[in-house]
């Protein structure tokens, strides 16, 4: 008899264990709420729902209007703004692009891992070419070029592929002090970002910023440096950014506002595609 009790007890604590685990690994998005809303369920049920289980909503105006198109009320979309807003049963999954991130450029791994692309500080910068500005009586340009350390960049990627560019326009809003470049304090849009191709060199890699003779001086990245890229905005303040046709080489992203140039040292988000095989292993020709 005692046997039979706690088996029965035993039995009643496993479910209840279950049922608890289940709800704390629950997390309701905006899409779980369009298919509650698409079967019929009741208000009662959906709120009791959004009360009960961790979630991963999306409270923006145009997410919100679709969620109302859907036939949702508004006492059920005040539960999700609620929700939505209350840290502690908010669950992000930080390889969504559409999750907040620390302002600056992303990428997907090789291993679906949303990761950060770290920067790199331009070495130094020096005239190339002076002589030849001098024998030509200044006709000839003196190109000014910033090094940057390495002859690859730390980030390998076997082939090109998106980025994404995240600034504190986006929902959640980040203290300017724990943004790492102050370019993305100042910048808005990944328009406001060149992306270029270095010269590799046997030690180090080569960014022209500038030319200049006795006559005229340009400053700026080269534009037969530069390469093209496609914008797309998938959120307030988070674009995903295609870069078009990279051919094997090294590679960077440079704010516009802060370009590198003479006897200063500025910040580059550098990257190499094409060197790197599938195991991992650098390669060069």
């Amino acid at each position: 008899m005692n046997l039979r009790l706690l088996s029965h007890l035993g039995l009643a604590l496993l479910f209840t264990l279950s049922s608890l685990f289940a709800q704390a690994q629950d997390i309701l998005t905006n899409k779980d709420l369009l298919q509650m809303a698409e079967l019929g369920m009741g208000d009662a049920i959906i709120i009791s729902r959004i009360e009960n289980a961790n979630n991963d909503f999306d409270v923006t105006t145009p997410a919100l209007l679709v969620l109302k198109k859907a036939g949702l009320n508004d006492a059920v979309l005040a539960k999700v703004i609620e929700a939505g807003n209350n840290a502690a049963r908010k669950v992000v999954d930080p390889n969504d692009p559409l999750a907040p991130h620390r302002p600056g450029i992303y990428y997907f791994d090789e291993a679906g891992t949303l990761v950060e692309l770290l920067p790199t500080v331009t070495s130094e910068t020096k005239d190339k070419g002076q002589l030849a500005t001098r024998f030509s009586y200044g006709i000839a340009k003196t190109k000014i070029v910033s090094k940057v350390t390495g002859a690859s960049a730390r980030t390998q990627l076997p082939t090109s592929r998106v980025f994404y560019f995240y600034f504190n326009q986006q929902a959640t809003s980040f203290d300017q002090n724990t943004i790492a470049f102050y370019g993305f304090q100042q910048a808005t849009s990944p328009n406001e970002f060149t992306l270029a191709q270095l010269n590799e060199k046997d030690e180090h890699r080569e960014l022209q910023t500038g030319a200049r003779n006795y006559y005229t001086s340009e400053i700026g990245i080269d534009e037969k440096h530069g390469r093209s890229f496609e914008i797309e905005q998938i959120a307030s303040g988070v674009f995903k950014v295609t870069p078009i046709e990279l051919l094997p080489g090294e590679y960077c992203f440079v704010y516009a506002g802060a370009a590198p140039y003479e006897r200063a040292q500025q910040k580059v988000y550098d990257f190499g595609v094409g060197h790197v095989s599938a195991s991992g292993v650098i390669s060069k020709q």
